[in-house]
């Protein structure tokens, strides 16, 4: 009986996402994950190399807030078209990434850390914040001394450690 069920919700998923697919292209919509998914795929298709060549001349930089939230797909968008040079003689490019690996723990958001960690590892250079500006200081303090008895490891994620901050702002320490 288990099973039965099990195989009905996989049954109504897969209906609904083809319901949905079906749809959309009905009414001509067309949602962020359709043009993330469309992108990937036009880029990894037979034009790809064409399509990276005038999406690399139209844009030479790119910024990418809360970075823990990119999955597979999209790292793969942005590798190919900002972190590498392939062979490019003269062509500048970058990349910024932003974001906290601790954050990428939220899977409903999209959030892969493995993701995050292969970004990280080729990233040329890594930048830390030091303060932090949205908390209180005896907040932070108490974060810290919370991790701090976790010692080396608290994540349980090789790859990820627990950084202490000071409060930012003026007259806060």
């Amino acid at each position: 009986q288990r099973n039965a069920r099990t195989n009905l919700v996989h049954e109504v998923v897969a209906f609904a996402r083809e319901r949905l697919a079906e749809l959309k292209r009905e009414r001509l919509l067309v949602g962020f994950d359709d043009l993330i998914g469309e992108l990937a795929d036009a880029l990894e298709g037979p034009r790809g190399d064409a399509l990276a060549t005038e999406l690399q001349q139209q844009y030479s930089v790119a910024l990418v807030d809360e970075f823990q939230d990119t999955d597979p797909r999209q790292w793969r968008i942005f590798e190919r078209l900002f972190a590498r040079e392939d062979g490019d003689e003269g062509a500048h490019r970058a990349l910024f990434l932003i974001g906290d690996p601790k954050q990428a723990i939220y899977r409903f958001r999209g959030g892969d850390v493995a993701t995050y960690i292969i970004a990280r590892q080729q990233a040329q250079g890594c930048h830390r914040l030091e303060r932090n500006f949205r908390s209180r200081p005896l907040a932070l303090r108490a974060t810290a001394a919370l991790f701090g008895l976790g010692g080396a490891g608290a994540f349980d994620q090789p790859d990820i450690e627990f950084e202490p901050v000071t409060g930012g702002g003026v007259g806060v320490g």
